[in-house]
């Protein structure tokens, strides 16, 4: 299979915290298809810049039925290029690819566990699960290393979704790990939630270690990985699950959600 990039205009561009940006673009041809955790390549256009291989992006929210919003932090060249970005600005987009996050319809409480960039398919999610179970209990827990990296979600997720944060240094809600806050929640609970969760590996590795598949209904996360073709054929994101011996899937075909608990976290 060949990606087959398209062009798509730049609608905004708009800092939100530190060296983090909402990237907003008109794509008419996909905008109904999307999923939470699914994602998109995004490259510039050829002969415009010295960047050659496009970089994933997780989808973040879908604002109108062409607008599509990603979200993405300043690391590295291609997101240097991308917060330079004006309205009218051309970008080429290939997606969606991947596996998306699945919802059980028996499960009465979803709670969903991000940290820094890996945001940005909770958020869709949490929209998304809002809208299918209307009386689904809904907890997203949100985690940055200093509140100076904070996103306001106030407008962003539905009133029902119960949202909070914690920060290493403790400037904005709870000081200390997102985990910690999970470990409340779920200490308390006499029901088997969903739990799904986005975010550094450090972080999902000591979540996944918190649970045992008797305790929760479904536990699903989504990984990040370096991908160079989002298609499978560079072999770059290849992920260890868990067998009679490791066996070894693609990120961006096979997932990038997976089972966390087939996750061979070490």
């Amino acid at each position: 299979m060949i990606p087959v990039f398209r062009q798509a205009a730049v609608s905004r561009l708009e800092p939100v915290a530190e060296n983090t940006f909402v990237l907003s673009y008109i794509d008419k041809e996909c905008g109904a298809e999307l999923e939470p955790g699914q994602f998109c390549m995004i490259s510039p256009e050829p002969g415009l810049s010295d960047i050659f291989l496009p970089r994933p992006f997780s989808y973040y929210r879908l604002t109108e039925p062409d607008t599509v919003e990603i979200f993405f932090r300043i690391v590295g060249k291609a997101t240097h290029w991308m917060a330079t970005l004006n309205p009218g600005d051309r970008i080429r987009v290939f997606g969606p690819l991947g596996r998306g996050f699945t919802t059980r319809p028996d499960t009465t409480r979803a709670i969903l566990v991000g940290g820094g960039i890996g945001l940005p398919p909770l958020v869709f999610l949490a929209g998304k699960l809002a809208e299918l179970h209307k009386n689904l209990e809904i907890d997203l827990l949100y985690g940055e290393t200093t509140g100076a990296r904070v996103i306001d979600l106030s407008g962003v997720l539905p009133e029902r979704v119960r949202c909070r944060m914690a920060t290493e240094d403790g400037l904005i809600g709870h000081k200390g790990l997102v985990t910690e806050l999970f470990s409340e929640i779920f200490d308390g609970l006499d029901s088997s939630p969903a739990v799904y969760t986005c975010g550094p590996k450090a972080m999902m590795a000591a979540l996944a270690g918190m649970l045992n598949p008797a305790k929760v209904g479904l536990f699903e996360a989504s990984l990040e990985e370096n991908m160079a073709c989002g298609i499978g054929i560079c072999q770059g994101c290849a992920i260890p699950l868990k067998g009679e011996k490791v066996r070894y899937e693609c990120c961006c075909t096979q997932g990038p959600v997976f089972n966390g608990f087939e996750i061979q976290w070490q």
